[in-house]
């Protein structure tokens, strides 16, 4: 079975059955015909597979350029490089697309290998060397060659399907509402499942690009350059959407939000997640480093709450696509940007500190819930009135514990903001309360310290300012 399978299977084996079995569960209690889960699908398959091209063409337009005979009519290495990795990859040219934006990024769509589509952003082309283009672009072609665009549009039905069920079963008898619930529990697994298969597929192009380039080292210096310039040129937009509307140009302004949303809605398709850019950003502010960008990203391995993070994610997080590529085994693995390097620098004890912190803080994350939702929902603690003011004090308590682990009152000295992304207690549920000195960057509304587009920054990098008050809600009275 070959890689691209075998990171697959699991996702796809969930989805089917997920729309396999509620959707005879619906035929049986709503008294839909046998054939309609099946018909309905087939439907939002065609439709999807029809139009979804189209859509991403208009929502991000490209400069085409032509093909040739034998490649195309360019002579940047980015012909060159696209022809000769299609003729490897067994597939047709594509139809190549330049995007006139300053965000590094491409991605892959079409209809089938023969119509495959792959847009690059003038940005990508401005930041990388020519063998981390390479890099990057025969990740793309791995997608055309494993026809991903084709799984992730088929895939994406069985949620569509699910949630349907869930609207046309809530309103129904007894038994109908029973099978509206499974198919809503279906339809929050199956969008997990289905990130699950897109990440997996991305590990798959990965797999495909060092095993083509023999150069591994190449596609993780280029993420770490995307990621970089994924920071940088948000930074770039949002200054100039300001400027724009300082100047009273607020049509104009509104022409480069709507290009940065449309760009933005394209991002799970992209080689990065935007997302992972501001820490790394902070991290290579004074350069693209292997040692330092690793150190960057220790945290990503080590740390458990990546991995429960990355369940939300269309992509892999960096960190664990460098490790994947080191642990397949192929001849051009990273050496340069190895990750198990970094790890095994860990102590064992620090490791087991950070792993029971994070058991301890996932426990104080979900208590609360515990006992709210069966309290809402299914009318648990509900036997007596005192048993639901007890259930709703308990709750009460732990949510103000919570809160005080998110904000607590011991304050760190720390001398440089670049040595924050290196923290392995970091975690989203417990904050870290730090002082740092440097200079309040003003990126965001003019005049106003507290603007959550504001950065404090010193000679290491920047750290964003995003002012939360504990109180809910007196951000609108108080500023």
């Amino acid at each position: 079975m070959s890689f691209v399978w075998r990171r697959s299977l699991p996702s796809l084996a969930g989805l089917s059955g997920l729309v396999i079995g509620i959707g005879f569960a619906a035929v049986g209690f709503l008294n839909a015909p046998l054939w309609f889960p099946f018909a309905f699908a087939i439907a939002c398959i065609l439709v999807m597979y029809g139009v979804n091209p189209r859509i991403i063409e208009w929502l991000v337009p490209a400069s085409i350029i032509e093909r040739t005979a034998n490649g195309y009519a360019t002579e940047h290495p980015l012909g060159r490089i696209v022809a000769a990795r299609c003729k490897q990859a067994g597939v047709p040219l594509v139809k190549l697309g330049i995007v006139d934006d300053g965000t590094p990024n491409a991605f892959t769509f079409g209809h089938t290998r023969g119509d495959a589509r792959i847009w690059v952003t003038r940005g990508l082309l401005e930041r990388l060397d020519e063998r981390e283009l390479d890099a990057v672009l025969t990740h793309e072609i791995g997608h055309v060659k494993n026809r991903d665009f084709i799984v992730m549009t088929v895939a994406a039905v069985v949620p569509m399907v699910l949630y349907l069920i869930w609207v046309v079963g809530r309103t129904g008898r007894d038994q109908a509402r029973y099978v509206a619930i499974a198919a809503y529990i279906g339809w929050i697994i199956s969008r997990f499942t289905l990130l699950a298969l897109s990440r997996a597929r991305e590990y798959a192009a990965d797999h495909w690009s060092c095993q083509a380039t023999g150069d591994g080292d190449a596609l993780c210096s280029a993420l770490v350059k995307v990621a970089y310039g994924m920071g940088s040129v948000d930074a770039a937009r949002k200054n100039e959407a300001v400027a724009l509307v300082a100047s009273g140009k607020r049509r104009k302004r509104q022409r480069v939000d709507t290009k940065s949303l449309r760009l933005q809605s394209m991002s799970a398709m992209g080689i990065f997640d935007p997302r992972d850019a501001v820490a790394m950003e902070t991290a290579l502010a004074a350069g693209v480093e292997p040692q330092r960008a690793i150190a960057a990203l220790r945290w990503d391995t080590v740390n458990p709450w990546a991995r429960v993070l990355e369940k939300a994610s269309s992509h892999p997080i960096v960190a664990h696509r460098f490790q994947g590529l080191e642990e397949s085994k192929l001849p051009g693995k990273p050496s340069r940007w190895s990750v198990l390097r970094s790890l095994a620098a860990v102590p064992a004890e620090q490791r087991w500190e950070t792993r029971k912190q994070f058991i301890a803080e996932a426990a104080m994350y979900v208590a609360p819930w515990a006992i709210l939702i069966p309290l809402v929902l299914f009318g648990t603690f509900a036997s007596s009135p005192m048993s639901i003011a007890i259930a709703l004090i308990a709750a009460g308590l732990l949510l103000l514990v919570k809160q005080g682990m998110r904000y607590p009152r011991k304050i760190e000295k720390v001398d440089q903001v670049a040595s924050l992304v290196e923290r392995l207690d970091a975690s989203p549920v417990a904050g870290i309360d730090v002082e740092i000195k440097g200079r309040i960057v003003g990126r965001g509304t003019p005049g106003y310290v507290l603007s959550p587009d504001m950065v404090v920054q010193d000679e290491s990098g920047f750290v964003p300012v995003l002012y939360a008050n504990q109180i809910p809600f007196a951000r609108a009275f108080f500023g």
